[in-house]
């Protein structure tokens, strides 16, 4: 159940009966809906030249209502979600953005100096869910197993980025810094990452190495799901660098994973 369904089912028991025209295609045209109509819980009616929903059976539709939605809340968390659709990723919530950090220069946090070098070699990352993190040299680094090994390749200067899933404009607001370098893989998704980075940090700059070509015909990999498909972001970009991977994916249908530097 999603939330048009909620709506329409809610007004239903409210009103006692709806016009063919007040109910979405989705939901008339849905199994459930004729599955009221089927069992006589719910019974259509002429109405002129229209027809009628109405309730025949408060009872059973009271039922399958707390079934379906078992408490009216007002949704925040996806707890909320859970209480009220049985499924909490029906309406989108916010969650604290939480991010797990590599480096050996101190940056602060919410105003106080943390020792990144103490918690990198100690823990192997520092995490935090903040509101404020400034850095120098910041990196965005796309894949989890890269990140805990990255600065092998790219240096001690930076301090490293990671974030469950794709990092949103909003969770980008967080930082505060001089340079930003973005180390993603070289397919439409990573594209599409860099470039939503480059629109909150204009001069963020995407890494890509000097024999790109050659490590691309050596360990590229075929595209395929997700992966196969543009943004429109990604496909409207003249940036020289975009150009260059997306024709190269294109072309071959392949893309270059991120880890390509381990095995090089």
């Amino acid at each position: 159940m999603n939330d048009v369904e909620f709506k329409t089912y809610k007004k239903l028991k409210e009103q006692k009966s709806l016009t063919r025209n007040a109910l979405p295609k989705s939901v008339m045209t849905s199994d459930v809906f004729q599955g009221l109509i089927d069992s006589g819980i719910v019974r259509k009616m002429r109405a002129g030249r229209g027809a009628r929903f109405e309730i025949a059976d408060e009872g059973a539709y009271q039922q399958f209502f707390s079934f379906h939605f078992p408490e009216d809340v007002a949704v925040t968390t996806k707890a909320d979600n859970v209480r009220k659709y049985r499924n909490s990723k029906i309406c989108p919530t916010s969650s604290p953005h939480v991010f797990m950090l590599r480096g050996f220069a101190p940056i602060h946090v919410e105003h106080q100096q943390v020792d990144m070098r103490f918690h990198t070699s100690a823990y192997g990352l520092f995490a935090c869910a903040a509101a404020h993190i400034q850095a120098g040299k910041i990196c965005f680094v796309e894949n989890l197993d890269t990140f805990f090994v990255v600065e092998k390749l790219l240096g001690a200067d930076y301090t490293y980025i990671h974030t469950y899933g794709r990092i949103g404009k909003e969770s980008l607001s967080v930082f505060e810094c001089g340079e930003v370098l973005v180390f993603v893989d070289y397919d439409f998704n990573g594209l599409d990452e860099y470039l939503r980075i480059k629109e909150v940090f204009p001069t963020a700059v995407l890494y890509v190495p000097d024999n790109y070509n050659e490590l691309f015909l050596r360990y590229s990999r075929s595209l395929s799901g997700n992966k196969a498909t543009q943004t429109r972001r990604v496909r409207e970009c003249k940036e020289e660098v975009v150009e260059m991977i997306r024709e190269s994916v294109l072309r071959n249908n392949r893309f270059l994973e991120q880890q390509y530097w381990a095995y090089d």
